[in-house]
């Protein structure tokens, strides 16, 4: 799982972001998983080139982000033809694994393609419980609001996705976007997994799946 990767030929929050595909690639190669997760922000100056050496050795399953070229998100495959993009309101299956996304960053008017308002976001919620269908992971850009997700102790994230996942009630619920060190937490019952693998962090997340389980969920790190 990865969040925030933030591919840019510029500084990004000050930091060198343009080898941050080669970096990916290196993990790739070394965890050798079979299905990548991402809770988006690749970089609006991200290319299709720059994903055929992952998307040749890994399945991808990603949302968009509020930094992402969304045009090339959204036509993106994968070697069997399945969209990488995980569009709101449809559950994926990877070989049992069913996954659901919710798209884009929370803005009070939906001025770009990106923004999601709360009303929309309560709208997805429901359509997803209207399904009747068991969600395992939940993938959002967005973080729930808690205490431990928190900068300058400033508490970060939307109640709309603690919402979600009192809801939908997935094993796990990923997301990213604040840019802090990387947590494994709790909300209920599900594992709550805040990610950023931009190269401020360089973290991203391990873990194993049996029919109905994830297990062993780690945080990896340069320090690790």
């Amino acid at each position: 799982m990865i969040s925030d990767v933030h591919y840019s030929e510029r500084p990004f929050h000050g930091q060198d972001q343009s080898k941050v595909f080669e970096w990916l690639y290196e993990i790739v190669q070394k965890e050798k998983p079979s299905l990548l997760l991402s809770a988006g922000d690749f970089g609006p100056d991200v290319t299709s080139d720059l994903f055929d050496p992952i998307l040749e050795n890994v399945y991808l399953l990603t949302i968009y982000g509020n930094h992402d070229n969304i045009e090339l998100i959204q036509t993106l495959r994968n070697r069997n033809g399945a969209p990488c993009w995980l569009q709101d309101g449809l559950i994926r299956d990877y070989e049992g694994l069913k996954v659901a996304g919710i798209n884009g960053n929370i803005a009070q008017v939906k001025r770009t393609v990106h923004h999601r308002t709360i009303e929309n976001v309560r709208g997805l919620i429901s359509k997803y419980a209207c399904l009747g269908k068991e969600i395992d992971v939940l993938i959002t850009h967005e973080a729930p609001k808690l205490e431990s997700i928190s900068r300058d102790k400033v508490t970060l994230g939307y109640e709309v996705f603690n919402e979600a996942v009192e809801i939908l009630k997935p094993m796990l619920h990923l997301c990213g976007h604040v840019h802090i060190p990387s947590q494994i937490l709790k909300l209920n019952s599900t594992t709550l997994v805040n990610l950023d693998s931009s190269t401020r962090h360089r973290e991203y997340v391990i873990t194993g799946y049996e029919t109905g389980k994830l297990y062993d969920v780690k945080i990896v790190s340069p320090k690790s």
